[in-house]
């Protein structure tokens, strides 16, 4: 668990993740508390698992961020120029996934 102080320094999407993170874990501890004494649960598994699945979802997000981020630093710690270099890696990055979501798309209209 982080210290008040660490959570104050916390970068916005890892306070996102560790909030979502406490909450699934508070609804399945409702969801065994309520099952132990036999109560209807039916709702709350539904809730329960719907969360989890967004947190895993999030995290997936954060860690393809945290990645290009990192290789970004990489890049700048590598080279002065590497500005030049992160710009052409976007624009090549966003250039391969127009190509491939007009292709999809082509292939789609033509089935």
């Amino acid at each position: 668990m982080p210290t008040q102080k660490e959570k104050e320094s916390m970068a916005y999407s890892k306070k996102l993740l560790y909030y979502a993170r406490v909450e699934c874990w508070t609804i399945t501890i409702a969801v065994f508390i309520l099952a132990i004494f036999n109560k209807a649960v039916g709702d709350l598994t539904t809730i329960c698992l719907a969360g989890w699945t967004a947190y895993g979802v999030a995290r997936a997000f954060y860690y393809n961020m945290a990645k290009s981020d990192h290789q970004i630093q990489l890049l700048k710690e590598i080279d002065s120029t590497a500005n030049e270099k992160v710009k052409e890696i976007i624009i090549d990055k966003v250039e391969e996934d127009l190509k491939d979501s007009i292709i999809e798309k082509l292939e789609t209209k033509q089935e």
